[in-house]
């Protein structure tokens, strides 16, 4: 029956027992009435005629007659507004009734319709819900097997280090207590088979008013997102090995370079001397310097390659900056282009620092190096000498500025420039703004590294088309110094 009739069929349903019900009573108060006037004509010991009697029986009988007609009429007529309001009501009743089970069964819906599981478990932690997700999730047939189990114990028993994980200590658990919600990111969560589950949750506690009366999670498995994380770190190692085998290549194959350039130094001027066995004994001296050099700088390129790669300790002793540029200029220059002009800019007294030459002269190179790869069009290079009373806080690389008095070594180019993007990344190992073969991005890795070794810090100052300048901050010997 369709809803509009349903108050009717309500209102019969209450006010037919209730109206039979008044019937009877009536039809039997009729009857006990109609024998008691019998029994009062009977009983009177006055001789009365039978139609006399007769007369006073319908008499007796009209008036019980409307008596209890009017009584059964009222009372029929309560029963029936008692039936309609008690109909009215038991309608509202079933309406809310259905309209709450159309609602659980929207929420019910709408839950399993989520890919992620949600769970709710009462103040001991057994639980009160579960949505379909759950249950597969965790390898169940429905969420019927989950409720009513304690479901600490049944999937969040174990830490993902295989460590015992006590209910007291579990976090869902302890929401009841604290009222405060959580969520964890990296968790594991045990299936019906035994088998691991990833998940990344969220839990919140279950109010009643002020009461906190359970708590429900809801959690996400993280099994794809953990194979494509692995998948991509072994692309990653993969990438970067090759990386590194590509510039260990182009390494070797500069290093390579210059010991052929040292050989050929030393094979040459060796020839020479056999060739003139009495020629002027100056040349011959001349000839046997050259060879000493060659052979001393194939030694520093073996020693900058060793301390690169950290099997050789540093040889610390008090260098003069000033004279290490001095010393160094020759070689500068033959680094750059005919295109590219050098200059000194030197501190007017001497700069005393605790390094090793060698490495030092290294890491000025790199720099030039860098610099002269940076202006291919030409341009001028610059390098200076100053002194600081201080480093700067912003230094990009190296350790901690140096605390006091520090010497300044700066290698300015106006060249491209860096922008702002790569600045922090340009000391990174194998990191390179050049093209494939053009460099290893190990020179600038190589002059963090020395430049930590000996303390000091290294300031980049830069912008796109504008140059570069590149100040490196080292702790003086000397402690008093009027600034320049």
């Amino acid at each position: 029956m369709s809803t509009p009739l349903q108050p009717y069929r309500l209102f019969l349903q209450h006010f037919a027992p209730l109206a039979f019900l008044i019937t009877l009573l009536a039809g039997g108060f009729w009857l006990i009435e109609q024998h008691g006037h019998q029994s009062l004509l009977d009983g009177t010991g006055i001789d009365i005629k039978p139609q006399q009697a007769r007369q006073l029986l319908d008499i007796f009988n009209t008036h019980q007659l409307e008596t209890i007609g009017a009584a059964t009429i009222i009372a029929l007529l309560a029963a029936a507004l008692i039936a309609w309001y008690t109909a009215r009501s038991r309608l509202n009743q079933l309406l809310a009734e259905q309209e709450n089970r159309e609602q659980l069964r929207k929420i019910e819906l709408l839950l399993d319709s989520t890919l992620e599981g949600i769970y709710a478990v009462d103040c001991v932690g057994l639980c009160t819900m579960a949505n379909r997700s759950c249950a597969q999730l965790l390898g169940y047939d429905g969420p019927h097997n989950l409720l009513g189990r304690q479901m600490h114990e049944l999937i969040h028993h174990t830490r993902p280090d295989g460590s015992p994980y006590p209910l007291d200590e579990c976090k869902i658990h302890t929401i009841v207590g604290t009222g405060s919600a959580v969520t964890t990111l990296n968790d594991v969560f045990w299936r019906k088979d035994g088998s691991s589950l990833p998940v990344a949750y969220t839990a919140h506690p279950i109010k009643d008013g002020e009461q906190i009366i359970g708590a429900v999670c809801a959690f996400m498995d993280l099994s794809e997102q953990k194979q494509a994380e692995a998948q991509m770190t072994q692309l990653e190692d993969q990438l970067r090995q090759a990386q590194k085998m590509e510039a260990i290549g182009q390494l070797a194959s500069g290093v390579a370079h210059d010991f052929n350039n040292i050989l050929q130094v030393i094979s040459g001027n060796t020839q020479l001397l056999q060739i003139v066995e009495h020629g002027d004994l100056n040349t011959q001296q001349h000839r046997l310097n050259e060879i000493i050099k060659a052979v001393e700088r194939g030694v520093n390129l073996t020693r900058a390659m060793l301390a690169f790669a950290r099997r050789q300790a540093i040889a610390l002793r008090p260098v003069e900056l000033n004279d290490l540029l001095l010393e160094s200029v020759p070689l500068a220059r033959n680094l750059l282009a005919k295109t590219q002009r050098l200059e000194l800019q030197l501190y007017p007294k001497p700069l005393t620092v605790t390094a090793d030459a060698t490495l030092l002269q290294q890491v000025l190179f790199n720099l030039l190096t860098n610099a002269r790869d940076a202006m291919p069009e030409g341009g001028t290079v610059t390098i200076g000498t100053a002194w600081s009373d201080q480093a700067p806080e912003q230094a990009v690389a190296g350790e901690q500025p140096p605390a006091g008095p520090c010497a300044l070594l700066w290698v300015q180019d106006t060249g491209h420039g860096i922008s702002a993007e790569i600045r922090d990344k340009i000391f990174e190992p194998f990191f390179s703004t050049k093209g494939v073969g053009k460099g290893t991005g190990l020179g600038l890795a190589m002059i963090y590294g020395t430049i930590k070794q000996h303390h000091g810090c290294i300031q980049i100052e830069s912008e796109p088309e504008q140059g570069c300048r590149v100040s490196i901050y080292l702790p003086c010997i000397e402690q008093h110094r009027t600034s320049s």
